[in-house]
């Protein structure tokens, strides 16, 4: 698998952005042997759009039922026809939700023939405390499928839009911890990653990829870290 780069929008970016965004992408794509996966809001997901063999349409959320009375929601389907190929699940920023409705959510995704990106980690308290593991362990236990392919991504809460980054050797660690409570291969990481500390993380020798939220939503800031990764990997 190729060095996976995830884009998470977020609730920011209109369907014109994402269009110009993509149109970018498609312009250096034949530069580039990573894969790009670009999430933005649902408004923004044309109804039809050109895409490079290596730039996927992701979602940032999706419910587990393929239809009913569930006001506000999207279903897997729905996605599915607007050329979604992947979905994240799990940010700790819709925190109302459940590890077992994430896991649902999951299956379900699975079940689509789309891509789960599973997000997982620990809060700041938990961090300090030590218990990192113990809810690594204990959250993948409890979204992760027991079949099919997915990717997780490890991303501490208290990491998020904070500037701050955990050491290379604790996401090593944590990926090792990932790693043993499952089969997949794939752990990428996400939380306050930036083209300042982008080369850095690429040191971490396990790492399948990274998951990027403000730093995306410029584009040359975006291609900036995907440049480095490219440098990184083709050395």
């Amino acid at each position: 698998m190729s060095f996976l780069i995830v884009a998470n929008w977020k609730m920011n970016g209109t369907r014109s952005s994402f269009v110009d965004f993509i149109g970018k992408l498609n312009n250096k794509s034949n530069r580039i042997t990573s894969k790009l996966v670009i999430c933005p809001p649902f408004t923004s997901f044309p109804d039809s759009i050109e895409l490079s063999n290596n730039v996927s349409i992701g979602a940032q959320n999706c419910h587990h039922k393929k239809s009913g009375s569930y006001t506000g929601e999207i279903s897997v389907e729905m996605l599915k026809e607007l050329r979604c190929t992947y979905i994240i699940l799990g940010h700790s920023e819709r925190i109302n939700e459940t590890d077992g409705k994430i896991k649902l959510k999951s299956e379900a995704t699975i079940e689509s023939s789309l891509h789960p990106i599973i997000c997982v980690g620990e809060n700041a308290e938990d961090y300090k405390r030590g218990k990192t593991q113990e809810v690594i362990e204990y959250q993948c236990k409890n979204r992760l499928p027991t079949h099919g392919e997915y990717t997780v991504a490890y991303e501490p809460i208290w990491a998020i839009g904070t500037g701050h980054v955990p050491s290379n050797d604790t996401v090593e660690e944590v990926i090792e911890v990932i790693k043993s409570c499952t089969d997949k291969k794939d752990v990428i990481y996400g939380g306050s990653v930036s083209s300042e500390n982008i080369e850095n993380l690429l040191n971490i020798s396990n790492l399948s990829g990274v998951l990027i939220g403000s730093a995306s939503l410029d584009f040359d800031r975006f291609y900036k870290i995907v440049q480095q990764v490219e440098r990184t990997y083709q050395l």
